[in-house]
């Protein structure tokens, strides 16, 4: 199997699982959040986000397991990837055992004082923060065994994980609010399945273990520290600036309003999945390259990879902006569709800009270290930082939405701007030339169609209509415009 063809498997396993779990919250949430209330629908946004806070504490050792283990995997060492696995368990486990330790304890002082839970929900909250906690240590197990899953190329696998995670949990809670049961019930179910999940992936990684043959290979400690280090900064700065928006507004406007900008941000997140599983599958290939190879070999996959998320996702994002009216009304009902439009609007430009950015962060981590990824991340951070404070209080989740935005688009500019100069010698008129053009005109015309024809959306027939009538213009001329050895390529693999 050559590299194209391991990286569209690997990309194709990790959106199936995606794609299910996106496909249940959209049906799942809408009831949860009729269920339980607005208000105490977002103490449960807060006990996942809590969850997640706890996650960040891995020490950049996700990124190491999975150069470590491909190249373990490639080299045919066992002992240096179970080298690999036992010093990433040390730092991913370890880390969320101590961050957990410390939620549990600040669980009562972060309901009562620093996020704006009512009175009458604080006895709740502190015991759905401490389930967070709980839940975050169960998490990371998963979050270990999936780094080494993409390392060791069994995306499968990693796919069955995010599925059972994604289905269960969420209706694990329907389930209990169909009993009569509430809050603890949700949090129990929370912690136990992960738990559940964390036990599978454990079997999993077994197994892809015991596949690798050889004998021989050892990785220090040091080396394994000295390269994971570089992508903990980034992915601290991450953390604050895709989830402390969501910090900031139940802290400094309401647990409604939370929910009001929590519940799309939360849904619009999945949409970068697809970038997220491709930028993902293509470290280890970056870090499988050889250094005799052609100068200009990883600058052509990289546009080919470039080419291909692009042209996935620009017909999505410029439908959900064009349509977020009317998608939010249908699926959440008048309140979403009133306090929350623009917002996710600006939302999802944010994700636009992300898009440029995935593909030189798996670049940075397969050719070189994370210290470039963590410097954008980083400026991406301080940015939020400095115009979140300002702009919440003043324009509430507008303003949440926008700082993201500004953010987002500078880091990404500048991470790009140096990936494509120092590691892939690609200037932008070639980048633009051959990865942007198709897109565009498509998403151009897609547009022109979607726009006018927007205020005819009634209901989720004439809804699904429009994005089905608009996608198939958008595709003819994406596919007109596609190089031909990547028309050649897709013919060949497309099954019809």
């Amino acid at each position: 199997m050559n590299r194209g063809e391991r990286f569209a498997r690997n990309v194709g396993w990790g959106l199936a699982g995606q794609g299910a779990v996106a496909a249940i919250n959209l049906l799942v949430i809408p009831r949860l959040v009729r269920g339980f209330g607005v208000e105490a629908y977002g103490l449960y946004l807060l006990m996942q986000a809590a969850a997640g806070w706890i996650g960040a504490l891995h020490f950049g050792a996700g990124a190491g397991l999975v150069r470590f283990a491909a190249q373990a995997h490639a080299e045919e060492k066992p002992g240096a990837l179970d080298d690999s696995l036992r010093h990433a368990a040390w730092l991913i486990i370890g880390g969320a055992a101590a961050g957990a330790v410390v939620l549990w304890a600040a669980a009562p002082l972060l309901v009562g004082r620093v996020f704006v839970v009512p009175e009458y929900y604080q006895a709740h909250g502190a015991w759905m923060i401490r389930a967070a906690a709980l839940g975050a240590v169960f998490s990371s197990v998963a979050a270990w065994a999936g780094a080494a899953f993409q390392g060791l190329h069994r995306f499968h696998w990693q796919s069955a994980a995010a599925v059972l995670q994604g289905v269960l949990i969420p209706f694990g809670v329907l389930g209990a609010l169909a009993l009569g049961r509430g809050l603890g019930a949700a949090s129990a179910g929370f912690v136990a399945v992960h738990a559940f999940v964390a036990v599978f992936c454990v079997y999993g990684v077994a197994r892809a273990r015991r596949a690798v043959h050889g004998h021989g290979g050892h990785l220090s400690f040091r080396r394994f520290w000295d390269y994971s280090i570089g992508f903990w900064p980034s992915a601290l700065a991450q953390l604050v600036s895709g989830q402390l928006d969501r910090a900031f507004v139940a802290g400094l406007r309401s647990m409604s309003e939370f929910t009001l900008y929590a519940v799309p941000a939360s849904v619009l997140s999945r949409v970068q999945s697809l970038p997220a599983t491709a930028s993902a599958a293509l470290v280890p290939v970056m870090g499988g390259l050889a250094d005799d190879e052609h100068p200009d070999t990883p600058a052509r996959l990289y546009l080919r990879a470039s080419r291909v998320l692009i042209g996935l996702l620009i017909p999505a994002y410029a439908l959900l902006f064009c349509l977020m009216p009317q998608f939010l009304s249908l699926w959440l009902g008048g309140d979403f569709g009133d306090a929350s439009v623009w917002p996710a609007r600006l939302l999802v430009a944010a994700q636009t800009f992300a898009l440029f950015s995935y593909l030189p962060v798996s670049v940075a981590a397969g050719r070189k270290d994370g210290w470039w990824v963590s410097a954008a991340a980083w400026l991406q951070a301080l940015i939020c930082l400095a115009l979140w404070p300002w702009m919440i209080p003043r324009w509430g989740l507008l303003g949440a939405a926008f700082g993201g935005m500004v953010a987002q688009a500078v880091s990404t500019l500048a991470l790009a701007t140096v990936v494509h100069g120092r590691l892939l010698r690609l200037s932008w008129t070639r980048f633009v030339e051959e990865t942007s053009v198709p897109a565009s005109a498509g998403a151009a015309v897609l547009l022109a169609v979607a726009w006018p024809l927007r205020v005819r959306v009634t209901g989720w027939v004439s809804f699904f209509a429009l994005c089905a009538a608009a996608r198939a213009c958008y595709t003819i001329v994406f596919w007109r415009l596609l190089p031909s050895e990547d028309r050649k390529f897709l013919r060949q693999r497309l099954p019809f």
